[in-house]
């Protein structure tokens, strides 16, 4: 049998059948034409090999006055500015503690460390950075200290715990000293919805109904607008947060009602629009 080359139209034809669209194209999936050719689809690519803490809830892309892409990328443990495919941590400090305010204490061949601030009013996998402690007197080193830390475990209204990057030895017998600072990040959120408990948390009669318990807190999702070159941003049902543009891309944002001439900032918001 003789062979017979096959030439087949570029495009895709839905206009008429599979049968009538003889040598054509009727159907396809993730393919384009080039040059008259069938190809695949390049498909998604990584903006950056670089990651973030997180799962991602909120995007928004916007241009400086000198011409720089920005992309805010909130997530329910932090916020970033993206640039340049590196991402640069802006979660705003909702507290900063006096010096000597915050003490540690650690346990021989232990890495948990535990950090005494009365009223810290922080919760699990909230993020504080310490400052101006001194070492233990063995291992844990000032250096070690001298970090931000995520908290594993609340223990108490005044205590909790971290986990530190090496163990205690039997000299770690220290607490910091007087001049240790801790500046705790905004509170985190869930990065899935949660069912709520409490109160008409459940069916009637059933589970908690009717028992007092307290409803956790849903999913966190984020609003976010540029203001010119400036971004106002805020977690849902939370404050409304304000990121310079001109303190540069490492400088973290700001609570709105903190800025000069600041007048009757709402408390709390769902949805932001500039």
């Amino acid at each position: 049998m003789a062979l017979k080359k096959l030439v087949f139209k570029p495009g895709i034809n839905r206009e008429v059948t599979r049968y009538t669209n003889e040598g054509g194209w009727y159907e396809c999936d993730k393919v384009r034409f080039r040059q008259g050719y069938p190809e695949k689809i390049g498909g998604w690519e990584r903006i950056s090999p670089s990651t973030y803490l997180g799962t991602c809830r909120s995007l928004w892309a916007w241009t400086t006055l000198g011409s720089v892409g920005l992309v805010g990328v909130g997530t329910n443990l932090k916020f970033y500015i993206e640039q340049g495919g590196v991402y640069n941590d802006i979660t705003p400090i909702r507290e900063t503690t006096a010096a000597g305010d915050v003490t540690f204490s650690a346990t021989t061949g232990d890495v948990t460390l535990t950090v005494t601030d009365t009223g810290h009013g922080a919760r699990e996998n909230d993020f504080v950075t310490f400052s101006g402690a001194v070492s233990l007197g063995g291992d844990i080193t000032a250096d070690v200290l001298n970090q931000e830390y995520q908290i594993t475990t609340v223990i108490d209204a005044d205590t909790y715990e971290v986990e530190a990057a090496v163990a205690a030895n039997a000299s770690d017998t220290g607490n910091g000293g007087v001049s240790v600072v801790g500046a705790y990040q905004i509170r985190t959120g869930e990065a899935f919805e949660v069912p709520l408990t409490g109160w008409s948390g459940g069916s009637w009669s059933s589970g908690v109904w009717g028992t007092g318990g307290v409803s956790t807190e849903g999913i966190r999702l984020w609003s976010q607008f540029n203001f010119g070159e400036d971004l106002v941003f805020g977690p849902r049902g939370g404050a409304i947060f304000y990121w310079d543009a001109t303190s540069g891309i490492t400088a973290r944002a700001v609570y709105l009602s903190s800025l000069s001439g600041a007048s009757d900032v709402p408390t709390s918001q769902n949805v932001l629009l500039v």
